[in-house]
């Protein structure tokens, strides 16, 4: 018997789009800080062998571990900083230096 050209499985590119607004508000928060708003989210560890650099300590924060990932919502005068400046943090030293 030949095989259907045709796949049985839905395609996902012709899947309407789920609403991802309800899980994402959960994981970042907004922290009103004496130098500023800050974007605050938990980021749990991942096997991406990923290391980054503290601002607080200056140590390694490795990816695979729990950790914050940082930035602040605009900049003093305004001007918008954004995702681009994120900064991988641990979680005493954000809690310790913030």
């Amino acid at each position: 018997m030949p095989r259907s050209s045709s796949s049985r499985r839905k395609n996902k590119w012709q899947q309407a789009p789920r609403d991802l607004s309800d899980s994402v508000a959960g994981m970042r928060t907004s922290r009103s800080l004496p130098d500023g708003t800050w974007s605050v989210q938990t980021v749990k560890g991942n096997d991406s062998g990923k290391v980054y650099v503290c601002p607080g300590c200056g140590r390694d924060v490795s990816a695979a571990s729990s950790h914050i990932v940082a930035w602040r919502q605009d900049a003093p005068h305004g001007i918008e900083i954004g995702v681009e400046s994120r900064r991988h943090w641990h979680q005493r030293c954000f809690d310790r230096f913030r």
